[in-house]
């Protein structure tokens, strides 16, 4: 019903409006808890409230606890195929930082940090407040300001979740450009378990494996959002020369349901 309703609300030109009004009620339903985070955590530098609210969710202990969570299972996923040492990790689509901000703590101070993203607001307030980690901007399409062959480690946490399918071609190409042979591609989808969001009539063609969109805003908002069989996204990395290390389908845990993990080789 949520992905109906949304699609009429699209159609009736409102998304906007209706993004807006749920930031408000967001921010009003987290004022406490976000106060109570403030006043025990008053070194914790914090984005904007509509930056936390546009990538991830309006709860600063979600974004800044929960960020460094996200950052040790992380690490617990790529530790095992990493056998170099002064690695060069990008964050691709690192929105406000709240993955990177944590990885030199956790990975070692020796390596080096890159977060690039397409939203120059995310990217110019990273550049001021995260140190140790370099940031970058990039366009909505390729190409990423690196050279060929230049990154051991890149992780995209929900980014192609939000990408048409000719995105989709075009990224996992330039992924493949910029990561060093033998380097790890760590990314998550919509799988299997994603498909309850769907109406039926979308939910039988992603049985088929064809990549569903749906795009209630721009491309790359997370209003935008894709839905990826198995065999798709098997078949993308594949015809992009990766290897397929590891796939992690996705697990309902407490009713939500959890994107599936791909861990892949060059």
């Amino acid at each position: 019903m949520k992905t109906v309703l949304k699609k009429i609300i699209f159609k009736l030109g409102m998304a906007s409006l209706f993004e807006k009004l749920n930031f408000a009620k967001e921010k009003m339903r987290m004022k406490k808890e976000n106060n109570k985070f403030k006043k025990e955590n008053p070194n914790v530098i914090l984005p904007p409230d509509f930056y936390i609210y546009e990538t991830f969710t309006l709860d600063y202990k979600k974004y800044y606890s929960g960020g460094k969570e996200t950052a040790k299972w992380l690490w617990n996923h790529l530790k095992d195929y990493i056998n170099s040492k002064n690695l060069s990790i990008l964050d691709w689509g690192c929105g406000p930082g709240r993955i990177i901000r944590h990885l030199p703590d956790i990975v070692g101070r020796n390596n080096k940090y890159y977060g690039c993203d397409y939203n120059k607001r995310y990217v110019s307030w990273c550049q001021k407040n995260i140190d140790n980690v370099m940031f970058k901007k990039n366009e909505l399409a390729p190409p990423l300001d690196f050279d060929d062959n230049s990154l051991d480690i890149i992780y995209g946490i929900s980014i192609f979740t939000h990408l048409s399918e000719k995105m989709h071609h075009l990224w996992i190409s330039e992924l493949q450009r910029v990561l060093k042979k033998e380097g790890i591609l760590f990314l998550t989808t919509h799988g299997e378990v994603m498909k309850q969001k769907l109406p039926k009539e979308e939910q039988k063609e992603f049985d088929k494996g064809n990549l569903i969109i749906n795009s209630f805003k721009k491309e790359g908002n997370r209003l935008f959002a894709a839905y990826q069989p198995c065999a798709f996204f098997r078949e993308l990395c594949e015809q992009n020369n990766f290897k397929i290390i590891k796939h992690i389908p996705g697990e309902v845990i407490n009713n939500k349901p959890l994107q599936d993990v791909w861990i892949l080789c060059k």
